[in-house]
């Protein structure tokens, strides 16, 4: 007689993909009880739900945390877990996924090939290293300054349109208008447009900030574009979509494991497209946890 595994949690986030996510938890808990795998599911509530899914983890034993959502769904699924000795699988359906295209290096498979995946006895892993920025930690990135800030009034910012429209209405506002403040790097301070410590290559789905990265190489690669004249920003940022700015003047680039980011005023922020907003961030290692790939 086989052992009988602890069942998968899966987290699901009802709001990613506009709802149509729905469909993606349905056939993938069809599948789990066509395969007779025990399966616990939480529903995400978008506030609030850090606390619950805390006592969960720490009340019941999951052999693997399955997770229908974004990268938001994700950062929350690691900030609750109480060690990261558990397994993830990632489910794309937000509408960046990031993180997704770091686990899947040959591209985000198909729906029945992602549930396939976790059949095998012992499934295909991948290390992803977690970081921790001050009580917070993070899977695919931190940012601050201009992506920071679209990320911040995005996420607070409601109206008729999408995620991502939302977003690009952001992105185009922003090259008009945001401003680029004083921050201290680990001791050095210059005007900053952008300022990104990124574990993963990609951010919002489309920018290529830091196309050198790695998830598991122990390092953040920090990619600080200095301040930027405003109608030069339309010409850079395609180049920052193409991953093809790091060579440039403007841009500081450097691989670190640790960082300490400070400003007179606090800062927007994002940590896997999360706001937040401080005078400090402090960086460091956490750990690492496996991915299912």
């Amino acid at each position: 007689m086989q052992p009988v595994l602890p069942p998968i949690l899966v987290i699901y986030n009802p709001a990613a993909q506009g709802g149509k996510s729905a469909a993606i938890l349905e056939k993938y808990i069809h599948f789990l009880k066509d395969q007779n795998i025990a399966h616990h599911c939480y529903t995400t509530l978008g506030k609030d739900d850090s606390l619950p899914l805390h006592k969960l983890l720490q009340s019941t034993n999951f052999s693997l945390i399955s997770i229908i959502g974004g990268d938001g769904t994700i950062n929350l699924a690691i900030n609750a877990l109480p060690h990261l000795t558990t397994p993830i699988h990632l489910i794309p359906a937000g509408s960046g996924n990031d993180l997704a295209k770091m686990i899947y290096t040959e591209g985000i498979p198909s729906y029945p090939e992602l549930f396939k995946r976790i059949l095998l006895k012992t499934p295909d892993t991948i290390p992803v290293d977690i970081w921790r920025c001050n009580a917070r930690l993070f899977a695919n990135g931190f940012g601050c300054g201009f992506d920071g800030s679209i990320a911040f009034n995005t996420k607070f910012k409601k109206g008729l349109f999408g995620s991502k429209m939302k977003y690009w209405i952001e992105i185009i506002r922003h090259i008009f208008f945001y401003p680029s403040p004083i921050i201290n790097v680990n001791g050095k301070t210059s005007r900053t447009f952008m300022l990104s410590a990124a574990n993963g290559s990609v951010y919002g789905g489309d920018f290529k900030v830091a196309p050198r990265a790695s998830v598991n190489d122990g390092k953040l690669d920090v990619v600080r574009i200095k301040k930027v004249w405003t109608p030069l920003r339309f010409f850079y940022l395609p180049l920052v979509m193409a991953g093809k700015h790091l060579a440039m003047d403007i841009v500081e680039y450097e691989q670190l494991d640790q960082l300490r980011i400070e400003s007179n005023k606090p800062i927007p922020a994002h940590l896997d497209g999360e706001p937040m907003s401080e005078t400090v961030y402090e960086i460091r290692p956490h750990g690492q946890i496996e991915a299912v790939c």
